[in-house]
């Protein structure tokens, strides 16, 4: 029996250092920075873009060719971004890292049994939690799987260079020891002004390698070539009969954003992508704002529920807290990122290096709402006028049946940690010293630091920090508002709890849009427009927000079972 790959995070690097942002960490840390790309373009397999840059000489076990990351005990290659992005979706096979489910945790499902294929949409045949309080848990430690995929490469590489160059004195193996993996900050105020940052649209990047010499190399960042030209098995061609594209995931031997409806793109169609991008980001900056005004009251599980996932089983009718939640903005990003393209439909989405930026940056707002909130959590269950109802993953997984009860120690299978035992969500929980070790934090933010305990009143003010960091205060847009419609802003005769500040001239409307997610039976999204008033000198209808149905087709799941 072959033994699992280990998802341990950075442990023996000396300590937690930053996940920067991918800004940062080009313009700040060059040494990071290369070795990053370099591992990159490694564990993609992309063979041509090393020859002209590193000689790993002994380190290759053929002449010219470069290690691929494989743990010699396994003899296979589970670090790799081919078998990594197919933990999300297509094409449905077991992820070698996890080769043979412990036998009370092996999943039941057959592509030939009518209970899993019989209903519409059928029974889910892989890994992924959407829209259930898994979420934020389940792909904590898949971005841990590609940091350390992509850190393993990066100690390599140093080596290689420090062995070419004696005189860089351990100033790889040091930024290789820091580097954690970075993410993007798609809710920054400059989004949408400047939409995409250059070096994750283009298809070249300069890196600098020792003694200061700057090099243009393929930009792992921009697109996945995948290995060979194979496309891999169960790729379709998705069609959207409303805007008339089609997605020719079959036949594209690489992955595309917002792509011309054709089989034969000529690379991503960046100019729509940052078009829908700069107009979509104050809609993105407000959701992040809003899920931080949580109040710090109110049922734990209830909470959790509605910020954790898009589908709120606890919520049986439309009384929400209305501040959204994580996994609604997350759709939200894949949708304006992947038009007609990978990033756009779960099944395809991890096989866009992208998808591990956006998701960096959705574990860091985990992070700093864990920070914010931490008693609020799942827990056992929820309660719904007096009765006791558990947690479900309601569609199954490879290594859950339908309507599977779901807990804090549920495994988060394929992921498998130094113990050999499935990461759980009660170990994914918080990054600060007394939690399960993940050896990463990140930067500080709006005087927030995620690995350093916090009294009450410090958290109650980093909920009002981060709210007001993100776009959301309504003090100072209150001064703005001229007293045109008097009815809106009389003063309210609702109670206002104590610990909540009542702000004259000002009121908050929350438009709430309950979509069904297999309406279309593809992923779709609802945007609501503002049409300018006479006079107001404005061009065009003005988006006010969006929401994103990041849903799989019934044809998409069971493309192979478990076993296969």
């Amino acid at each position: 029996m072959s033994k699992p790959y280990l998802i341990t995070g950075r442990k023996d690097t000396g300590g937690n250092f930053p996940r920067l942002p991918i800004e940062t960490l080009q313009s700040s840390k060059p040494e990071q920075f290369t070795l990053f790309i370099l591992a990159f373009l490694f564990i993609q397999d992309r063979q041509s873009a090393f020859r002209e840059v590193i000689d790993f000489g002994s380190l290759a076990p053929v002449p010219g060719q470069i290690p691929l990351p494989i743990d010699p005990g396994l003899g296979r290659l589970p670090a790799t971004f081919l078998q990594i992005g197919g933990i999300h979706g297509l094409p449905y096979e077991e992820y070698p890292g996890d080769p043979k489910p412990k036998a009370d945790q092996a999943s039941d499902f057959n592509t030939n049994d009518k209970k899993d294929t019989h209903p519409v949409p059928s029974r889910f045949g892989g890994y992924c939690n959407h829209g259930a309080v898994l979420f934020p848990t389940w792909h904590r430690p898949y971005v841990l799987l590609i940091e350390q995929a992509i850190s393993e490469a990066a100690e390599r590489i140093a080596g290689a260079l420090e062995n070419n160059n004696p005189n860089q004195g351990g100033k790889w193996t040091k930024a290789a020891n820091e580097l954690r993996f970075p993410y993007w900050d798609w809710a920054e105020a400059d989004v949408a002004v400047k939409g995409l940052p250059p070096v994750l649209e283009t298809d070249k990047v300069t890196i600098t390698l020792p003694g200061g010499t700057k090099k243009e190399v393929e930009n792992p960042l921009s697109y996945y070539p995948f290995e060979g030209g194979k496309i891999p098995p169960g790729f379709e061609d998705e069609s959207d009969p409303d805007t008339g594209e089609t997605a020719y995931f079959s036949q594209w031997k690489r992955t595309y954003r917002h792509a011309a409806s054709t089989p034969t793109p000529v690379g991503s169609g960046n100019e729509a992508l940052n078009n829908e991008l700069k107009g979509g980001a104050p809609d993105l900056r407000n959701k992040v704002a809003h899920l931080f005004s949580f109040d710090g009251v109110g049922d734990p599980s209830l909470v959790w529920d509605e910020f954790s996932n898009h589908t709120t089983e606890s919520l049986r009718s439309m009384d929400y807290y209305n501040a959204g939640s994580l996994e609604g903005v997350h759709d939200s990003v894949h949708d304006i990122i992947g038009g007609n393209g990978h990033m756009a439909d779960p099944d395809y989405a991890a096989f866009d290096p992208i998808f591990y930026l956006h998701h960096c940056n959705v574990d860091r707002l985990f992070a700093l709402w864990e920070y914010c909130y931490k008693d609020y959590w799942m827990g056992l269950g929820y309660t719904n006028k007096g009765r006791q109802y558990p947690w479900t993953q309601s569609r199954g997984t490879y290594a859950e049946v339908y309507n599977e009860r779901v807990v804090p120690d549920s495994p988060l299978a394929p992921f498998r940690g130094g113990d050999g035992n499935y990461w759980t969500s009660d170990q994914t929980r918080f990054l600060d010293k007394t939690a399960f070790p993940k050896y990463y934090t990140y930067p500080e933010i709006a005087g927030v630091k995620v690995d350093q305990p916090a009294t009450a009143a410090q958290r109650a003010n980093a909920r009002a920090a981060l709210q007001k960091y993100y776009g959301f205060n309504p003090p100072k847009t209150s001064l703005k508002l001229k007293a045109t419609a008097p009815a809106l802003f009389q003063k309210t005769v609702v109670p206002v709890p104590a610990q909540l500040t009542v702000v004259g001239n000002y009121r908050s409307f929350v438009v709430v849009a309950k979509l069904p997610e297999h309406a279309l039976n593809r992923p779709y999204s609802f945007k609501l427009y503002k049409k300018p008033v006479s006079g107001e000198g404005s061009e065009g209808d003005e988006i006010i927000g969006s929401v994103a149905v990041f849903a799989r087709p019934d044809h998409s799941p069971c493309k192979g079972c478990a076993l296969r």
